[in-house]
C-alpha cells in the first residue's frame, strides 16, 4: 500500500519501477511456492513465512535507519516473497481443513473478513504509528508481531498435510465419543 512512499526517500529514482517488481515478485513467488504446501506442510511454509516476514522486517528497520537503501530494497523483496510463499495463500486453506465440511462457508467467511479488517487496520494506521514511533521504528513493532505469531502457530496449529478430516486432522478418528 505504501511501497512508493516508502521507497521514494531510499530510492529516489526507483521507487515506482521497484514497487512494480514487487507486485510481480508477489505473483511468481505465489504460484511457485504454492506446490510447497502439499511437499513440505501448511505449518512449515506457514513458519517459514513468518520467520522471514519477521527478519525481513528487522533488515528493513535497520536500512531505514542507517539509510541504506539496498538494504532496504532487499528486505522489501524479501518480506514480500516471504509472504507470497505462505501466510499469503495459507490461511485460506487452513481455515477450511480446521472445522467440518457444514461450518467450511462460514469459517471461510469469517477469515475473509478477518483478512480484510487486518488490512484496512494497517492501511489506516500504519502512516500515523510510522510517524509516531520515528523513522523505521514501525518495523521493530511488525518483527515482534511476527515473533508472536510464530510461536503462537508452532504451539497451537496443527499440521493438516496429508490429513482428510478434521477428526484425523485433531487426533479424535476412531474414538468413541457418547
Amino acid at each position: 500500500m505504501y511501497g512508493v512512499t516508502l521507497l521514494a526517500d531510499l530510492l529516489k529514482s526507483n521507487s515506482a519501477l521497484l514497487n512494480i517488481f514487487v507486485s510481480i515478485l508477489n505473483i511468481v513467488v505465489t504460484l511457485g511456492c504454492a506446490p510447497l504446501a502439499d511437499i513440505l506442510g501448511r505449518k512449515v511454509c506457514l513458519l517459514g513465512s513468518i520467520a522471514g516476514m519477521g527478519a525481513s522486517s528487522v533488515l528493513l528497520a535497520i536500512g531505514i535507519k542507517q539509510a541504506i537503501p539496498i538494504l532496504s530494497a532487499i528486505a522489501v523483496l524479501s518480506f514480500v516473497a516471504s509472504f507470497a510463499f505462505g501466510l499469503g495463500p495459507l490461511p485460506f486453506i487452513l481455515s477450511s481443513e480446521l472445522v467440518g465440511p457444514e461450518a467450511i462457508g462460514a469459517t471461510q467467511s469469517w477469515a475473509l473478513a478477518t483478512n480484510w479488517i487486518a488490512t484496512f487496520i494497517v492501511a489506516q494506521f500504519f502512516p500515523m504509528a510510522n510517524e509516531k514511533l520515528g523513522k523505521g521504528n514501525i518495523y521493530f513493532v511488525f518483527a515482534g508481531t511476527a515473533a508472536f505469531f510464530f510461536l503462537f502457530i508452532a504451539w497451537w496449529v496443527p499440521e493438516t498435510k496429508g490429513k482428510k478430516t478434521i477428526d484425523v486432522v485433531c487426533g479424535r478418528e476412531g474414538r468413541r465419543e457418547d
